[in-house]
């Protein structure tokens, strides 16, 4: 019995055996110095941003999370957090690893960020099996979206989980050889992501299952994936349980989140995006309508394209509701196997330099003036010593700041309002209240008055950003938010400003001392 083939004539089984083995090996030799490329240029891209902090808000929250937990406190008991405890477990174990330390921090973000490099580079060339094309999204993309969110981030966890399960999925629909092995590995994974950010997580599992949701077929990778995406998350339920926190994981996760953070996070889709960025997920689109029209019986039948097409749409589903630039760089990744995809199947009777060129055109040049100034931006910064590491702190007035509360002893306790936890990381002064993050129909009034009670009792010093309180800015950052200053919010900064009298300030940051006399009646009214 012969196979045959159109360049050399007829050969036997034994001979295409072999053929097929050898090519398996030049293109897994391929895939890994592809990868070994990806990661190394990702790590130099996200070098400039390594002590770069171009805010004082999100990244703290994980950061002072992680170390509260590694100083023996209790995740939802001891303190607030509406996520799920994986990327708080994630970066406490890092911190144990690598000590706890703005280097160690951002080197982790760095093997983050790199991590989904590769496995966009990975998920790419399996769908499109183009080498360049897949490097040239892979790094087009690290090169629109780094800089000020080069940081530990739960985003760049889920990120990095749901590119794993994209590739490890595109990998089982195209080699019957994984049948198992790849829905147990995007099983994993998926349930990881799910564990760090819910809404992202679900809707990366559910992109996975659209490849073995045939049980007639699929069966057995059904039931694989099923059982590997329970894993992680039974084990950190089983963490949450072991630590008597599974009521109030619950009340923080499930109720807390679903009553009260959509409705002041939605923004039009792409504020502050760079447009590289914004036009990402239409472009995809358009490409692959360019695709399937005139294809569209072969393409309702093509399961790499349908499996692109479901982690495509998880990517912009999940940039809602906060669908502005950031979370759309967040999520674009999972977007990136459709795209090339589609790209290789418009492009591939181009020529050769052709090619090259639309790669180079459409993933770096118009990016690079971007990033050049954003690198230039933070590597023009000044630097400053703190406690966690030498730093450039982008906001005005926070260097200065976090040397007035280095100035105070070591002992005295410190309330940092409204929202910049990573200025209590960098200053090594821990926040006296359970809460991080303040804002208004956000906070709940029985959380202001948990607060201003801690702080009566506790707190020496309190550290206000007053760009955070302006109802004006406020309105820029939360366009849906309905009321800037509810009652809640005005007695409870009532009674900071009179239970702490004015010190110093510098930019928006102003600096105040407890009044000797106060105590917690200051606190009357907060709730009604």
């Amino acid at each position: 019995m012969t196979n045959m083939s159109s360049s050399r004539g007829p050969v036997t089984d034994q001979a295409g055996s072999s053929n097929d083995l050898v090519a398996r090996k030049a293109a897994g030799w391929n895939g890994l110095w592809g990868v070994l490329f990806v990661g190394l240029i990702s790590v130099v891209l996200c070098a400039p941003f390594a002590r770069y902090v171009g805010w004082l808000g999100d990244e703290g929250v994980l950061l002072q999370a992680a170390e509260r937990m590694a100083q023996g406190s209790t995740i939802y008991v001891d303190f607030f957090e509406f996520l799920p405890p994986g990327g708080f477990v994630l970066t406490q174990g890092w911190f144990g690893i690598a000590g706890t330390s703005m280097l160690s921090a951002r080197a982790l973000a760095t093997l983050t960020i790199a991590g989904i490099a590769c496995f966009t580079y990975l998920a790419c060339r399996q769908a499109s099996k183009r080498t360049l094309l897949s490097v040239g999204i892979a790094l087009g993309w690290m090169v629109i979206s780094q800089g000020y969110w080069t940081q530990v981030s739960h985003h760049w966890f889920t990120t990095l989980f749901s590119m794993i399960a994209a590739w490890a999925t595109l990998v089982s629909v195209e080699d019957s050889r994984h049948r198992l092995r790849g829905p147990l590995t995007a099983g994993i994974a998926a349930g990881a992501a799910i564990m760090v950010t819910p809404t992202r997580g679900a809707l990366a599992m559910l992109a996975g299952a659209t490849a073995v949701m045939n049980l007639r077929r699929y069966r057995a990778g059904f039931l694989a994936y099923v059982i590997a995406c329970a894993l992680i998350p039974i084990s950190l339920i089983a963490y949450v349980i072991g630590r008597d926190a599974q009521t109030s994981a619950w009340d923080d996760v499930i109720v807390f989140t679903a009553k009260h953070y959509a409705s002041v996070n939605p923004v039009p889709f792409g504020l502050w995006g760079n447009p590289y960025l914004t036009w990402i997920f239409p472009f995809a689109g358009l490409i692959t309508l360019c695709v399937c029209v005139p294809n569209r019986r072969e393409c309702l039948h093509d399961r790499v394209l349908r499996t692109c097409a479901a982690f495509g749409l998880a990517g912009f589903i999940g940039c809602f509701p906060r669908a502005d630039g950031a979370h759309i760089g967040f999520a674009a990744p999972l977007v990136c196997p459709l795209l090339a995809y589609s790209l290789a199947r418009v492009t591939w009777r181009w020529p050769a330099k052709f090619r090259y060129a639309a790669v180079a055109i459409l993933c770096f040049v118009p990016a690079a003036r971007w990033f050049w100034w954003k690198t230039y931006s933070a590597l023009h910064a000044e630097i400053v010593a703190t406690p966690r590491g030498r730093v450039s702190l982008a906001a005005r007035g926070a260097s200065e700041m976090a040397a007035r509360i280095a100035a105070t002893p070591s002992d005295h306790a410190f309330f940092f309002y409204p929202y910049m936890p990573m200025l209590a990381f960098l200053t090594a002064r821990r926040q006296v209240s359970q809460y991080d993050v303040f804002v208004p129909g956000y906070t709940l009034p029985s959380q202001y008055q948990e607060a201003c009670l801690d702080v009566m009792r506790s707190a020496g010093w309190v550290v206000i950003d007053r760009n955070w309180t302006d109802p004006k800015f406020l309105a820029g950052i939360f366009p849906a938010m309905r009321d800037f200053e509810p009652r809640e919010t005005r007695r409870f900064e009532q009674a900071l400003e009179a239970g702490f009298t004015f010190v110093a300030r510098d930019g928006s940051f102003e600096l105040r001392g407890r009044v000797p006399a106060v105590d917690e009646s200051v606190c009357a009214g907060i709730t009604g």
